[in-house]
């Protein structure tokens, strides 16, 4: 499992600007051995020149007991940040997020419908993955039993994978001809009826 950690060794790096009034600018970083937060003191006092970055290094396992900075952390980034973080210190890595992305579109094209929409539902990256053209295209392949032809998607591009998935065969048939006679036709004004009459 250790070989789907980044190779950097950076497992967060996130920047941003502490909450009002303060303007200063925060960076948290973790690495698989230590833990980084930069603070850049943001003032209009004339001798702000001569103020350098703010930073505190530790190992990681140190993050889950060291108060201040996770305070620091829960203030600018978020309680979900801060845990996280804990987590990460705690030696808990999100293995799963760090799989490859065309091998977890392949694996997740194995579940039933139901389970990809309840795994779209538990995070971000899981509703972005789940909502992504390359899934939807191996679902297709997978369950509709048809061979998959240059015009077929030609109509996917236009209307996207999972919405052909989820129209019957019928009204994919007629928007499939229709579409490969937009294509075909030399006449604007014909492609242009054909566009028209094609939800009717």
């Amino acid at each position: 499992m250790a070989s789907l950690l980044p190779k950097d060794g950076v497992l967060l790096d996130i920047t941003g600007q502490a909450p009002a009034p303060s303007k200063n600018f925060n960076e948290f970083k973790i690495t698989t051995s230590e833990v980084i937060w930069r603070t850049w003191v943001i003032t209009l006092r004339n001798d702000a020149k001569r103020l350098s970055p703010g930073a505190t290094v530790e190992p990681l396992e140190d993050f889950q007991y060291d108060d201040r900075m996770q305070f620091d952390v829960g203030n600018v980034f978020g309680q979900g940040t801060l845990d996280y973080a804990t987590l990460l210190s705690q030696g808990v890595f999100d293995y799963i997020m760090r799989v490859p992305q065309p091998l977890m579109l392949y694996m997740l094209s194995f579940l039933e419908l139901e389970d990809i929409a309840r795994m779209s539902q538990t995070c971000k990256a899981f509703y972005e993955l789940c909502g992504a053209e390359a899934l939807w295209e191996q679902i297709y392949e997978t369950h509709c039993g048809t061979t998959v032809t240059d015009e077929m998607k030609s109509l996917a591009e236009e209307m996207g994978w999972k919405k052909m998935f989820f129209t019957n065969k019928l009204q994919l048939q007629v928007k499939l001809r229709r579409h490969t006679q937009r294509i075909k036709s030399p006449d604007p004004s014909a492609a242009g009826r054909a566009f028209l009459t094609e939800d009717d």
